[in-house]
C-alpha cells in the first residue's frame, strides 16, 4: 500500500489495480503464515505458542488446504494484472513455501531466514509499486530499501528470542540457539540502531524532508527494542523475552502508516 501510494495527492487517487494487488498480496503472505503453523506445529506446542494450529482451533489439514487455496487465488489476481506481478507473486509464494518446506526449512537457519524475509521484503515494495501508480522516488526506494533490512536483519532474529527451548529440541540452528540470546541481542541492537540512524542521515544527506518522520519513528523504534533486548534475562517469561520481536512489528506498522499519512496531508 505505501509503495503504491507514496507521492499521490490522495490515497484515493490510487488506481483500482493497487485494491486487487493488496488482495494478491495478502494471499500471498497469508499462505507464508499458515503453511509455516502446519509445519512449526512441534515447534510452537514446545514452546507454549498460542498460534491457532498449536493450540488445535485450526485443525493441521484444514489450514494446509486453506493455505494452498490462499496460494490459487494470489496467482489468479496476480496474473490478471500482468506477467510481471505473476512472476513476483510465484516468488514470494515459492520463497513462503522454501521458508517452511520439510527438507528445505530455511526457518532453521538465522542466515537462511534473513535472506528469505530481505527477498520477499523487496518483492513487496516492488509489487506495491507496480499495483499503484506512484512515481519511483527516492524517498520511496531509501525507505523500501531501510525497511527491508529492518525486517531481515531486526525481525528475522529478534522473533526467535522466545521460543530458543523449542527451537533447540527440534533441531534449529538459529543465532539464539547457537550463541546465545545475549550476543543476539547486541547483534540485533546494534543492527536496529544502525539502521534508524542511517535512515535518518539518509533524509538529512539526500535532503528527502517526506523522510524525516518514518526516520525518527524507525530510530526511536530502535532504542526501545534495543533497551527491551539488552536488559532481557534467562528466566524471564515467554511474553517478556517476546518484547523485542514486538516492538519490532510496532515500529514496523508505525513507520509505514506516518509515511502512508504524508501524501493525504
Amino acid at each position: 500500500m505505501v509503495a503504491g501510494t507514496a507521492g499521490l495527492p490522495s490515497v484515493a487517487a490510487a488506481p483500482s489495480t493497487l485494491v486487487l494487488g493488496s488482495l494478491v498480496w495478502l494471499a500471498s503472505v497469508a499462505f507464508t503464515y499458515l503453511y509455516n503453523g502446519v509445519t512449526d506445529i512441534g515447534e510452537d506446542r514446545a514452546n507454549g505458542s498460542r498460534r491457532p494450529i498449536a493450540r488445535g482451533d485450526l485443525p493441521v489439514i484444514q489450514a494446509r488446504r486453506i493455505a494452498w487455496a490462499l496460494a490459487a487465488f494470489a496467482l489468479a489476481g496476480a496474473a490478471s494484472l500482468g506477467h510481471v506481478m505473476f512472476a513476483v507473486t510465484l516468488c514470494m509464494i515459492a520463497l513462503g513455501y522454501a521458508y517452511s518446506a520439510p527438507g528445505l526449512s530455511l526457518k532453521s537457519r538465522t542466515p537462511d531466514t534473513i535472506a528469505v524475509v530481505v527477498a520477499s521484503g523487496a518483492l513487496t515494495y516492488f509489487a506495491g509499486w507496480l499495483a499503484g501508480a506512484a512515481p519511483l522516488t527516492a524517498h520511496l526506494v531509501v525507505l523500501a530499501v531501510a525497511m527491508t533490512l529492518w525486517m531481515g536483519l531486526v525481525g528475522a532474529v529478534a522473533k526467535d528470542f522466545s521460543d530458543a527451548r523449542g527451537d533447540a529440541k527440534h533441531g534449529r540452528r538459529n543465532w539464539t540457539v547457537l550463541w546465545g540470546g545475549r550476543v543476539t541481542a547486541v547483534i540485533v541492537s546494534v543492527s536496529a540502531v544502525t539502521i534508524g540512524a542511517g535512515l535518518l542521515a539518509c533524509a538529512v544527506a539526500l535532503a528527502l524532508p517526506e523522510l524525516l518522520t518514518p526516520a525518527a519513528v524507525v530510530l526511536a523504534g530502535a532504542l526501545v527494542l534495543a533497551g527491551a533486548a539488552l536488559t532481557a534475562r534467562p528466566g524471564d517469561s515467554r511474553s517478556r523475552r517476546r518484547l523485542p520481536y514486538q516492538v519490532f512489528m510496532i515500529t514496523q506498522h508505525a513507520t509505514h502508516l506516518v509515511t502512508l499519512a504524508q501524501p493525504v496531508s
